[in-house]
Formats: structure tokens, C-alpha cells, sequence
């Protein structure tokens, strides 16, 4: 990177933050596959590693607050940056920031499969829990007729 300073630091964070995305895309590409072949472990898996991305995603997050305050960008959306960039840098921020939204969309994306295939599957879990449900009184009633 030719940026130097806090510019440097900050375009290097947005590729950590890129590199965040594309194990967070992966991951919920895995997350979707386990849950579409049941795959209970697996699933718990991707949640345990989620939760750890997460943590260190709260680390990235805080630590690009402090960088854009030392900038005397506080507030300043992301799709703006470029825009605030010293003309030394605007170029190389401006394709930093679109990569990383480039990555983000296919993060957002991968999520959107990861969950629709989630939803659908409780709900077929949750059918099959009601006719669960169903069938012991039925067993019962069977059984004491049965019976008698």
C-alpha cells in the first residue's frame, strides 16, 4: 500500500475486514450445505465459529472507530470515504472501499441462502414435530382398544 499514516492503516484494515467476509461467506456457504443434509454437528459447528468471528469482527469494528477519528472522519459512511481522501490516496481508497463491498455482497448473499435454507428446514422440523405430537395419542388409543 502507497498511503501512508492512518490512510495506510485504515486501507489495511478494510482488507482484514475483506478477509472477514470471504471466511464469513465461506462459512455460511458450509452452514447451508449442513443444514440441508441434517447435518446437526455440523451446523453447531458453524455457529461455534460464528460466534468467534463475531468477537473478533467487534475488535475490527472498534478499532476502525478509532482510526476514522484520528482521520477526523467520525460518521462518515464508508461509501463516502473515497470522497474525504487526500488526492494522494483517493484512488487506492476508492477501489479498497469497493472490493470490500464487492466481498460484502457476496457475504450478504451466501447469509440470505444460509438462513432461507434454515427457515425452511424448521418448519419442516416443526411439522414433523406436530405430527410427532399427534401420533402418541393416537398409539394410546390404539393401544387401549386394543386392549380391550
Amino acid at each position: 500500500m502507497m498511503a501512508g499514516g492512518s490512510w495506510g492503516e485504515y486501507l489495511s484494515l478494510l482488507d482484514t475486514l475483506g478477509e472477514k467476509l470471504e471466511e464469513l461467506t465461506g462459512l455460511e456457504r458450509t452452514k447451508a450445505l449442513a443444514v440441508g443434509q441434517s447435518d446437526l454437528e455440523g451446523l453447531e459447528e458453524c455457529m461455534k465459529r460464528e460466534q468467534v468471528m463475531s468477537l473478533s469482527l467487534r475488535g475490527l469494528d472498534q478499532k476502525r472507530e478509532k482510526l476514522l477519528a484520528e482521520l477526523g472522519l467520525t460518521g462518515v459512511p464508508l461509501r463516502e470515504l473515497a470522497a474525504h481522501a487526500p488526492d494522494d490516496v483517493r484512488a487506492e481508497v476508492r477501489a479498497a472501499v469497493e472490493k470490500l463491498r464487492g466481498k460484502y455482497e457476496l457475504f450478504q448473499s451466501a447469509s440470505n441462502v444460509a438462513r432461507n435454507t434454515l427457515e425452511c428446514n424448521l418448519h419442516a422440523i416443526e411439522k414433523l414435530q406436530k405430527a410427532h405430537e399427534i401420533q402418541p395419542e393416537e398409539r394410546s388409543i390404539r393401544q387401549s382398544d386394543f386392549r380391550a
